[in-house]
Formats: structure tokens, C-alpha cells, sequence
């Protein structure tokens, strides 16, 4: 598939951007392939001839592309599509309430699952060298800050998805896990925190304390 992929004639913005939303979305949808779309992802990344037939006008390329669609299901896509159903959801005045609070709870839910299908694929492009370091780091960085809002226990479990991915790599590197994962541990003490990411976080205590060598088998 990659070469195939090498092969087509994108000379200009639009189709690279249409390229990526396919590879993009499918990795997403696909999650036992995801380890596969990231192989896919690195190759074309690292092949100078598949990006130079992107106009040389631009300094746009595949992986800035793909990072940014990465970037805005965390950031952008989220409050966007959110204000676009609640615009909707006030238009709509003869619906019941059961039924819009549904559409909502639908949609909160196939965020959530993105979101967290977003960090396994952002996981393995690190793995395969198609993201850059500071990158993921900024990742963590961002999850581990601490919010007020809705979204703060999928924003741990992102988090401790992305660790599960990199912590080997980032094991044999100056970054701190212990701090992280400390502090991921101490967050347990919220009595209001699901037990599925008490278990992720018990898990990667587990990992972390055994030198990430469990990796494949702890999840």
C-alpha cells in the first residue's frame, strides 16, 4: 500500500490534503491496523520523492498535514462540532428532550472513542519515527494539565493511552516518567474517577516499575 501510495501524482495542496484524511480516518476506524497505518505514515514521511511532488512553492508536507489532523481532534474538532449541535439541537423546537439529550450523549460518546483511537495512532507514528520527539512531549504535557471541565477524565485517559504507547522509547531517553506516573498514581485518590482508568493507571505503574519490557502484555 505505501508504495502505491509513492506512486500517485500529488502536485498540489488540496490532494495531499484529501490523502491524508483518507489515511487518517481509516487508521482511526481501524484500530488493529493502526500499527500499520503509522508504518504506512513514517514511509511516506521519510520518502523525499513522494514529498517533492507537493509544489515546491509551499513548505507544507505530509507530516505537517497529518500532524495538524492529529492536533485538532484534541484542540479544534471538538468545540466546533459541539457548538454546531447545540446550534442545531436549538433549532430543532418540536423534538423531545429525551431524544436531543440521546443525540448528545451519542455524540459525546464517538469523541471519546476517537479521541482515544487518535492517541493510539499518535502513539505508534512516534514509535515508528514519523512524529518528532518534542511533539509528543508537548502531547503529555498538554494531558497532564489539570482542567475544570468535562473532558478531564478522558484528557487522563488519552494520556495514560499515549504513555502506554511510548514509554519504552521514552524510558531510554532524560524524560521523567517517574514524575508522570507519580503523579497520574496520586490523581487515584479522586473518588469520582471511573475504574477503567484506575486500571490504566495501575497498569502503567506496573509497566514503568518493571522498565516498560510488559509493554505488549499489560493492555
Amino acid at each position: 500500500m505505501t508504495q502505491k501510495m509513492m506512486a500517485l501524482p500529488i502536485n498540489n495542496v488540496k490532494l495531499l490534503d484529501d490523502i491524508t484524511n483518507i489515511i487518517f480516518d481509516r487508521a482511526l476506524k481501524r484500530q488493529n491496523y493502526t500499527h500499520i497505518y503509522a508504518q504506512m505514515c513514517a514511509g511516506l514521511i521519510n520518502d523525499s520523492k513522494f514529498n517533492n511532488l507537493i509544489a515546491t512553492n509551499t513548505q507544507i508536507t505530509f507530516q505537517k498535514v497529518l500532524l495538524k489532523k492529529c492536533h485538532d481532534v484534541f484542540y479544534s474538532n471538538y468545540q466546533e462540532e459541539l457548538n454546531k449541535l447545540k446550534d442545531t439541537m436549538k433549532n430543532v423546537n418540536m423534538a423531545p428532550k429525551k431524544c436531543l439529550s440521546g443525540v448528545l450523549n451519542n455524540f459525546l460518546f464517538d469523541f471519546q472513542k476517537r479521541s482515544i483511537c487518535n492517541c493510539r495512532f499518535i502513539g505508534e507514528l512516534f514509535k515508528n519515527g514519523a512524529f518528532p520527539e518534542k511533539y509528543i512531549l508537548k502531547s503529555i504535557g498538554d494531558l497532564g494539565k489539570e482542567k475544570n471541565d468535562n473532558n478531564y477524565e478522558l484528557q487522563m485517559h488519552c494520556l495514560c493511552i499515549i504513555l502506554q504507547s511510548v514509554g519504552l522509547i521514552l524510558s531510554k531517553t532524560s524524560y521523567d516518567l517517574n514524575k508522570k506516573i507519580n503523579k497520574l498514581v496520586s490523581s487515584m485518590e479522586n473518588h469520582g474517577m471511573s475504574s477503567t482508568l484506575k486500571c490504566l493507571i495501575k497498569k502503567l505503574k506496573i509497566m514503568n516499575s518493571k522498565g516498560w519490557m510488559d509493554e505488549g502484555n499489560c493492555f
